[in-house]
């Protein structure tokens, strides 16, 4: 499991009680869209690990082990009840900071068509091939996008690099400018200014699951995040200390 950390800058209304928007770079943004990609049963699996059980969604954490329970000969003879409970994650990226969970690409396998003229293929083998009845047997191995496997130089994760981030209470994020900087505190409408905070988080794995958490609980993550549990934020520094971390055109 990737240890890796990364940085988000939060705009808090402490007297309203509240995180406006916060301020992050690609590193974080990376994480978010590999939360996007995990399976269901994967972010149910990873926070029933670690006994994060979840609220107000917690049908699914008794979907998962009803599943778990289920013994195997009442699924059809082509399911597997591991694929059902881990599921693959459909994509894939290097270099993402707080990696929530080991998954073993090397180990992925399709299987093709025994047939020299048919291409079909399968996640599950010796099936029939519905193109022209031969077996599909012939095991394939997957071949993850890393960088290493393109011909111009690639940086990790999904987004390039030089952009910064807009990222809102509820996880919408957007590129950054000024302007949009300017009229999201000007919609925020804070009566007192000197109530706004910039606060620098330092996040690492227990808080990329913290975050996976809460997700699926709440429509007001990073206010949940940063006031629901202040333990957390061991190494929360005020944004004073940082001097020309201002926002961006």
């Amino acid at each position: 499991m990737a240890s890796s950390n990364t940085k988000l800058r939060l705009f808090v209304d402490t007297k309203a009680g509240k995180v406006l928007f916060a301020e992050a770079d690609k590193d974080f943004i990376d994480f978010l869209i590999y939360l996007l990609s995990l399976p269901i049963a994967t972010a149910v699996r990873i926070l029933k690990d670690k006994n994060m059980h979840l609220a107000g969604v917690g049908s699914l954490g008794h979907l998962y082990e009803s599943l778990e329970k289920l013994p195997n000969s009442f699924l059809q003879p082509n399911q597997d009840k591991s694929s059902l409970l881990n599921p693959r994650a459909p994509v894939y990226a290097t270099g993402i900071p707080l990696t929530l969970f080991d998954y073993d690409f090397e180990a992925r396998k399709s299987y093709r068509c025994s047939s020299y003229y048919c291409d079909y293929m399968a996640e599950v083998p010796n099936l029939t091939c519905s193109n022209c009845n031969s077996r599909v047997d012939r095991e394939m191995s997957y071949v993850p996008p890393s960088p290493a496997n393109f011909p111009v130089a690639v940086e990790g994760g999904f987004l390039k690099g030089l952009a910064t981030y807009i990222v809102m209470d509820n996880l919408e994020f957007m590129p950054m400018s000024t302007k949009m900087f300017v009229s999201l505190l000007k919609k925020s409408d804070v009566k007192d200014l000197d109530a706004l905070d910039e606060i620098e988080v330092d996040l690492g794995v227990e808080e990329g699951l913290k975050l996976l958490k809460l997700s699926l609980e709440s429509k007001s993550i990073l206010t949940s995040f940063y006031f629901g549990d202040r333990s957390g934020l061991s190494d929360v520094k005020s944004m004073d200390s940082y001097p020309g971390h201002g926002p961006t055109d």
